[in-house]
């Protein structure tokens, strides 16, 4: 499966029309554009950082089956959605490769949604023994039941940032991000150094997408 999620961040003076209009074209993409397999469109919820107002989760059967980005707003007719509603995209897509699916039959849950940019001079040695602590998480925070991370296909990124990595989990309860995950002595004694910009372990840019939204069925078990 190849994935493309974007973050999109909405012009607030939109009226609640013109964002009904956006919500209900933007969740019958599949109708619209023949390589989509699945689609997700969610509303954020209060308190997300960086990463505008929705997350859109599209699912391709492969690379081949997923156009560029402009190509996909203009064979679904969005493009001028986009234009008049959407002050800001960022989207990035990759192959879904490392995908741990604990519970394939959540419901009604919370979608969380990181997006990093790593330094691209980090050592590759202290690249992956970042990503084998971040990816860590899940054995000390039980309640992460899914989660997936992914290194993103660079030349395929939209928007001002260079992210390089996607860092995804559902949780059952807000509380499970909120007070579960982020209060997490894991959290703060091993993974926070990483993104730490007075840390000498730091190897995360300053500034990240922290968004996580409402969701009635599994994304990441697509």
């Amino acid at each position: 499966m190849y994935r493309r999620i974007a973050l999109l961040h909405v012009d607030p003076r939109a009226s609640a029309d013109d964002l009904a209009a956006f919500e209900r074209e933007l969740r019958s993409v599949i109708d619209r554009v023949p390589g989509i397999t699945h689609a997700h469109l969610g509303r954020h919820f209060t308190n997300t950082v960086g990463g505008g107002d929705y997350t859109w989760d599209l699912a391709f059967a492969d690379r081949e089956q997923c156009p560029m980005w402009l190509d996909q707003l203009r064979i679904a007719g969005h493009a001028d959605l986009f234009e008049h509603v959407v002050t800001r995209t960022d989207a990035v897509q990759f192959a879904a490769t490392n995908v741990h699916i604990a519970d394939a039959t959540i419901t009604d849950f919370v979608e969380r949604t990181l997006f990093i940019e790593v330094d691209r001079m980090t050592p590759p040695d202290k690249a992956r023994e970042f990503d084998r602590v971040l990816t860590g998480m899940p054995r000390y925070i039980h309640a992460i039941r899914n989660w997936a991370y992914h290194r993103v296909d660079d030349e395929f990124t939209i928007g001002p940032r260079p992210w390089t990595h996607v860092w995804e989990q559902e949780f059952q309860e807000l509380s499970g991000l909120r007070v579960d995950y982020m209060v997490s002595p894991y959290h703060w004694g091993y993974v926070d150094p990483w993104f730490d910009p007075e840390s000498p372990h730091r190897v995360v840019a300053p500034g990240v997408a922290h968004v996580y939204c409402p969701a009635a069925t599994t994304i990441l078990g697509w």
